[in-house]
């Protein structure tokens, strides 16, 4: 059976910024009234800067939202070289001081204001191949308990789409097997709609469908990458991500948060040799 995982990168990091707190009042309840299951990867920053309003989506609509992280202050994990076909771009990624210091101190605040042991990690921006060519990384993350990583979210451009057939797979090769990648393919959502116009919510629907019908044609998983200030942009009641869940609904594709798809992953893989 097809999967669909739903994640929203909440990432808004300035104190003065209502976006954020407008997200939370719109998608929870959009989630719950749906049953439909996502993820939310939260920056650091971002939860200090709501910690009431981040509670209270804890408390009310807790059973339908995963709550994970994005690093601290949006630190890359690694440079990109972006090429969008006008322009070269280059993005410094942090250092592995500064990664450690980011993923540890958000898994401390979830800890401390959501009562959340936190395992899963969206890299900011994404990157071509994820980690697969980052095993110091990769040991940083799993010393710090994360389980499953969401990094692969580039081409060999460092741009996009990534093609579906980019499946979830395990860092066995890099010495990490118990740590799982989830990509992000086909177009970040705030990266294909600001190339083709905000406000042309249509033709992204009719978009997102062809996506939905190609994954259960060919029975994949689809992790699927929104924002929290990308999110109510030209869709204030967000049209789309309904429109979405309940065409996947239609198509019988199954809804799940990636701490949900990580746990049914590793209970289904064969054992792991000690």
């Amino acid at each position: 059976m097809a999967i669909l995982l739903i994640g929203y990168d909440v990432e808004v990091c300035d104190p003065a910024s209502e976006v954020t707190k407008a997200f939370l009042q719109i998608a929870p309840p959009l989630h719950a009234e749906l049953g439909a299951p996502c993820s939310f990867f939260i920056c650091g920053k971002t939860l200090e800067n709501n910690v009431k309003e981040f509670q209270q989506v804890r408390e009310k609509w807790g059973q339908f939202i995963d709550f994970e992280q994005h690093t601290y202050s949006h630190v890359l994990l690694k440079t990109v070289v972006c090429d969008d076909g006008e322009s070269l771009s280059l993005i410094k990624g942090g250092t592995l001081e500064e990664i450690r210091t980011e993923v540890e101190r958000t898994s401390e605040l979830l800890q401390r204001y959501l009562g959340v042991d936190c395992i899963g990690l969206t890299g900011p921006w994404g990157y071509y191949r994820g980690l697969m060519d980052r095993p110091d990384i990769l040991e940083i993350l799993y010393q710090l308990g994360i389980r499953f990583t969401r990094t692969y979210a580039r081409n060999e451009k460092d741009y996009q789409p990534v093609p579906f057939e980019v499946q979830p797979f395990w860092y066995e090769l890099q010495g990490f097997p118990e740590i799982l990648e989830c990509p992000i393919q086909w177009w970040q959502d705030c990266v294909w709609r600001g190339a083709h116009g905000w406000e042309n919510k249509e033709e992204y629907l009719r978009q997102l469908r062809g996506n939905i019908d190609y994954i259960a044609q060919h029975d994949l998983v689809w992790g699927y990458v929104q924002h929290d200030w990308s999110s109510l942009k030209e869709d204030p009641d967000m049209s789309i991500i309904r429109n979405l869940i309940e065409y996947a609904d239609q198509r019988g594709i199954r809804l799940m948060s990636y701490r949900q798809y990580y746990q049914e992953a590793l209970r289904m893989r064969p054992q792991i040799p000690s």
